[in-house]
């Protein structure tokens, strides 16, 4: 009997080795086909050091699916990613707190920080306190101010303001009902933000726990505010609220609950277009719990509803920004015509966007050195940084987070004219995750904590100072 349970072990095993494989080799043959074509029709456009750095993300992107691959096969095969997961917020409550108010903390200082580094750099002599608190966070070419614009009157169909429809409405909600109670819409966006930044802290600790225990899910918590996109967690925009929603998102679908997570879904679908690519992962756990029922021969039929119904909340953010676009302009996908019109952005291959980012940070290197530093070499940093972090810690991170930091990092890099890639890319849970893998020793914490802090750092001061950062 032991010989034939060990047959059966090393059969499924290589099963499931030669599943990789095949994985492996259709990714690998997919991404040189896609970038073949795209070269055949561009080599004789686009300069040989651009196209290099193009050739490199796609390969990076195509190494971190390889690296993914025996994991993925194991989550669809109905092995459980979580073993943890059952622990519960009742048994992390008080560590849960002390991270949210020490997430409060940081936020506060950070902000303060800013408004004083804002004084200092912009600001005559006699600036009162009151105008660099409410300018300083206010860049006026982010979108910051089109949030306000919203909350205080919603989505309109004539004039300038027409445009503001491509922001999408969960921030801007939120902000119109507690305007009954602050009257001023920046107020209230700081309220918000606030409480969803301490809030996702201490979610983003209850969510990693079961990936990589206690002490790197209390590093990750403080990591997720202290990468450079992360100031903009103190200004009057969506990175807070996604964050939160996200994690609890995460946080429900370890737990295999569908429906929480699809509701958590549809919210962050309602705060940014990104939000609905978590269906991605929940849609892999719930195929994978499937698989681990059918193995112990138990029903799968609730769990199957369950998890349908979780996939079908979980779109109806994104639904119901649809329908916002149709009841104003008569058209669901109007946003992508004024996308394009007045901020020259649609879908791209996230290649060709790392192409033209490096030929504009050739240029600027000599022609426009703080456009360089400050808006190029950043994003460029960013985009290679992440795929190296996440790929360096693909084997041990779930199959779920690295798919999800795939699919997220495609769409949200797949641009045609982007300016915010280290906002975008900050805010992506997966990858804060694997950030915290490297706090496994005292040695690589503090590397980790002093890197993050000094970039933090240097990121705030040039958007205190104006420059291109977004």
């Amino acid at each position: 009997m032991e010989t034939n349970l060990f047959r059966n072990i090393k059969t499924i095993s290589k099963g499931r080795k030669t599943a990789s494989w095949i994985v492996r080799a259709a990714a690998v043959a997919a991404a040189a086909a896609v970038f073949s074509v795209y070269l055949y029709k561009n080599w004789k456009n686009y300069d040989p050091i651009s196209l290099l750095a193009a050739f490199l993300s796609i390969a990076g992107f195509a190494a971190v699916f390889w690296l993914a691959a025996p994991r993925l096969i194991d989550l669809i095969c109905g092995d459980n990613e979580f073993s943890s997961a059952e622990v519960t917020i009742k048994e992390r409550s008080r560590t849960f707190v002390f991270i949210c108010i020490g997430a409060l903390a940081i936020h506060i200082v950070t902000f303060l920080l800013g408004v004083f580094v804002f004084k200092w750099f912009n600001a005559s002599p006699n600036a009162t306190f009151a105008y660099c608190f409410r300018t300083s966070w206010m860049k006026s070419n982010t979108d910051a101010g089109h949030y306000i614009t919203i909350a205080e009157n919603w989505y309109v169909r004539e004039g300038n303001d027409k445009l503001l429809i491509v922001f999408f409405p969960m921030l801007p909600v939120l902000m119109r009902a507690l305007n009954f109670i602050t009257r001023d819409s920046y107020v209230s966006a700081l309220i918000i933000n606030s409480t969803a930044t301490a809030l996702a802290s201490g979610m983003i600790y209850l969510t990693f726990v079961p990936v990589m225990g206690d002490k790197r899910s209390k590093a990750g918590a403080f990591i997720a505010l202290l990468l450079p996109g992360a100031i903009f967690l103190n200004s009057p925009m969506t990175e807070p609220l996604f964050l939160l929603f996200s994690a609890c998102a995460f946080c429900f679908m370890q737990k295999r609950l569908y429906v929480p997570a699809g509701i958590f879904t549809a919210l962050a679908g309602f705060t940014r277009s990104l939000g609905v690519l978590i269906a991605v992962p929940i849609a892999l756990v719930g195929i994978g719990h499937l698989a681990g029922l059918i193995k112990r021969k138990r029903p799968i039929a609730k769990t199957l509803v369950l998890l349908l119904l979780g996939l079908l909340i979980s779109t109806f953010g994104t639904l119901g920004y649809l329908a916002i676009n149709y009841s104003i302009h008569g058209d669901c996908l109007k946003f992508f015509e004024f996308q394009w019109s007045n901020w020259h952005q649609k879908a791209c291959p996230f290649f060709d966007t790392v192409r033209y980012i490096t030929k504009y940070s050739m240029q600027n290197a000599v022609e426009a050195p703080p456009k360089f530093w400050s808006l190029w070499f950043p994003q460029l940093v960013c985009i290679f940084a992440s795929l190296l972090l996440v790929g360096s810690k693909a084997r041990k991170l779930p199959a779920s987070y690295t798919v999800f930091f795939l699919c997220y990092f495609a769409v949200a890099v797949g641009c045609t004219w982007l300016l915010s890639s280290v906002r975008y890319l900050s805010a992506c849970l997966p990858l804060i995750a694997a950030a915290a893998m490297l706090c496994n020793k005292k040695l690589g914490a503090a590397a980790v904590f002093s890197l993050t802090v000094v970039l933090y750092a240097v990121y705030l001061v040039m958007y205190m100072m104006r420059m291109s950062v977004y």
